[in-house]
């Protein structure tokens, strides 16, 4: 049965679209399953790094499912709760304390990319591509949605993206700085652990105050208080003590997250 999957390895978390039979697109309750199993990662105390993948080989996430679209046709009511679900989504990525990683293999195409863009990194296969074929379905896409696009691309940038509603390859999304590591296909969950543990070895408190830090002063400035009180926090804490004793000692600091 399609759904989002949870799983967890150690101090990583996997947030897994299993939808395979369908390139991973998601129905309706897919998007309003995502943000209650991130509030369940991000609440674990074991997981220190999320990383998002699709189910299978074939693709990340094609996007919504276009059939359940057609189904709301003119429906006032029902599009807007789809466009609810839809950025609930996004914002419950972006909103999530630990960094999130998405892990791309194949194709990452509309929602699909939008999930992606509200991750903090994207690590690509090589056969990966992107697009937002929102212009060929006539659909307008939404500001939040836009605004992600421009923080990562650029305005110029995202603007091709969603007038030419063309598919980039993933040498292309790299040169626009929408991706920032590239590897082979068989590698990529596999380079995506390896940067997810990178990161887990780090003081968990110092990489919260770095993603909200980011956050505050690319998304909203109004963060930037609880940012400093985040950055603050680090200074006074036992993995800062102990990130300078193992520095002396020249050995691998053990950081508890407090």
């Amino acid at each position: 049965m399609a759904g989002i999957i949870c799983e967890t390895s150690g101090e990583i978390g996997w947030l897994v679209i299993d939808r395979p039979t369908h390139r991973n697109a998601l129905t309706t309750a897919m998007w309003r399953e995502l943000p209650r199993v991130v509030e369940h990662l991000d609440a674990d105390d074991a997981v220190r790094v999320i990383i998002m993948r699709g189910a299978g080989e074939a693709a990340f996430a094609a996007g919504a499912d276009i059939l359940e679209l057609q189904q709301m046709g003119d429906d006032p009511d029902a599009l807007a709760a789809f466009e609810h679900d839809f950025e609930a989504a996004q914002a419950s990525i972006e909103n999530a304390s630990k960094p999130v990683i998405a892990a791309v293999r194949g194709p990452c195409m509309g929602g699909g990319m939008a999930l992606a863009l509200a991750c903090d990194m994207r690590i690509a296969a090589d056969d990966a591509s992107f697009a937002i074929p929102a212009a060929r379905l006539g659909l307008g896409y939404a500001a939040p949605a836009v605004a992600r696009l421009m923080r990562v691309v650029g305005a110029a940038n995202a603007f091709e993206v969603l007038a030419t509603a063309r598919r980039l390859s993933a040498s292309e999304a790299m040169r626009m700085g929408l991706i920032t590591q590239v590897t082979d296909p068989e590698s990529v969950f596999a380079q995506a652990t390896k940067t997810a543990e990178q990161i887990a070895r780090n003081a968990p408190l110092t990489v919260r105050a770095a993603k909200a830090t980011i956050a505050a002063l690319v998304r909203d400035r109004t963060l930037l208080r609880d940012a400093e009180m985040l950055i603050a926090q680090c200074g006074q804490s036992a993995d800062f003590a102990e990130g300078r004793k193992a520095f002396a000692e020249k050995r691998e600091p053990r950081f508890q997250g407090r």
